[in-house]
């Protein structure tokens, strides 16, 4: 498959990084507590909210590569019956992660 565009312009940003994105998503209001045990199994799925506003859950997700980041959002993440929609937003800079300053 060939890289082209904003894929490639990532896969230079992220190259030797692990990569790390935040997702928000909107689910069908009988499904919330549903898709969210789902989204608690996965091994790259770090943090799983039920949240107010915009989103219905919000997680938070690393990945060693951006194209296993790309596979789950089109793949997997898409197939979990009750979700209607999500918006990734990509980390650039960590500044505070799991409680631990990383900038001073």
């Amino acid at each position: 498959m060939e890289i082209t565009g904003v894929e490639k312009n990532l896969k230079r940003y992220y190259d030797d990084k692990i990569v790390a994105a935040v997702v928000g998503i909107v689910v069908d209001v009988n499904r919330v507590e549903a898709v969210a045990k789902s989204l608690s199994v996965h091994k790259n799925v770090e943090d799983v909210f039920i949240v107010t506003g915009e989103f219905d859950i919000i997680i938070k997700v690393r990945f060693p590569e951006f194209w296993i980041l790309q596979e789950f959002l089109m793949e997997e993440l898409s197939k979990i019956p009750g979700i209607r929609g999500s918006k990734t937003m990509m980390v650039l800079t960590a500044v505070k992660d799991m409680g631990q300053i990383l900038m001073g």
